[in-house]
């Protein structure tokens, strides 16, 4: 096999490798944004809401601004 063959033959290797990380990837980015969606949708499920987000769990008192101190200064 000569330089030009296994020139040929890189390329074509290196093509193939491109049109399928571009295939995963498209694959990888579609689930992502779906899962996006459902879990931003399931959010506004309250009985579902403390499962999904720890944060949730731990929101606090709202601070009432007449009682801050320093609000106004």
């Amino acid at each position: 096999m000569n330089e030009k063959e296994q020139v040929k033959l890189y390329v074509q290797l290196f093509e193939r490798l491109c049109e399928q990380a571009g295939k995963w990837t498209k694959i990888l980015l579609v689930f992502l944004i779906a899962a996006l969606v459902f879990f931003q949708a399931a959010l506004h499920i309250h009985s579902l809401r403390p499962l999904i987000s720890p944060v949730d769990r731990l929101d606090g008192i709202p601070i009432k601004e007449r009682n801050v101190k320093d609000w106004h200064e």
